[in-house]
């Protein structure tokens, strides 16, 4: 079996508002990759986690997406969020285990196939989609005026990778890394990291430039041009 952990449980204060819940196209940005989960053969149930005052909100989409089988209240951080979807997907036994981003409505069904592929074939413990760095990418030194910083080098971009979600996992591995990063008290800012630290194996894939994660008020412009070319309006 597997499942999918989508945590959407972030309150948006940066951004002025949850951006899960900000609607694009007639849609709430969560609902996009829901949409491709709820058809992917390679998903068999959703555990989504929500802000504890936004669980109304996600029996209204469990009624409307039959793949959503959990609503789970997040964490103070997206890896506690996370934490909780694994423990309430724990009941159903699933070997493997996506892990998305709510704001990251642009997936396919190609990627969910890709990951499931590279698992299978490469024997480890992760596959992320990731992306080379567009831009030269330099190391920040000490800071001068807020916003500006002394550099001190220039990284070769061949040896970075953006990383991007979902991100595939075997199960009681994941499982296993979250359980140990919350007893030495250690953040990660995805879960990959976690299965790095603790001396498991990550594979990389081709990701996608459209799989943008909504961040700022103009990603919400952006998103809305690919979803327009990704459903043809």
């Amino acid at each position: 079996m597997r499942v999918a952990v989508v945590p959407a449980a972030g309150l948006g204060k940066r951004f002025g508002g949850k951006k899960q819940f900000f609607t694009v196209m007639g849609k709430k940005l969560l609902e996009y990759p829901l949409l491709v989960m709820e058809k992917s053969e390679l998903v068999d149930g959703v555990i989504l986690v929500l802000p504890a005052q936004d669980l109304e909100t996600g029996r209204e989409l469990q009624s409307r997406f039959r793949k959503v089988v959990k609503i789970v209240e997040g964490g103070k951080e997206r890896q506690h969020s996370v934490y909780r979807g694994l423990l309430a997907a724990k009941e159903l036994s699933p070997q493997e285990v996506f892990v998305h981003d709510g704001v990251r409505p642009l997936i396919t069904p190609a990627l969910l196939n890709d990951l499931v592929v590279a698992l299978s074939d490469y024997q480890v413990e992760g596959v992320i989609p990731a992306v080379k760095p567009k831009e030269t990418v330099k190391e920040a030194g000490a800071p001068l005026e807020p916003g500006d910083f002394m550099v001190n080098r220039t990284l070769n971009r061949d040896k970075l990778l953006l990383a991007q979600t979902p991100q595939l996992f075997r199960f009681d591995v994941l499982l296993e890394c979250h359980r140990k990063a919350l007893e030495e008290e250690f953040i990660a800012t995805d879960d990959s990291a976690l299965i790095e630290r603790y001396g498991y194996q990550t594979v990389a894939i081709p990701g996608d430039y459209r799989n943008i994660k909504v961040t700022t008020p103009e990603d919400l412009k952006i998103v809305e041009l690919f979803l327009k070319e990704f459903y043809l309006v």
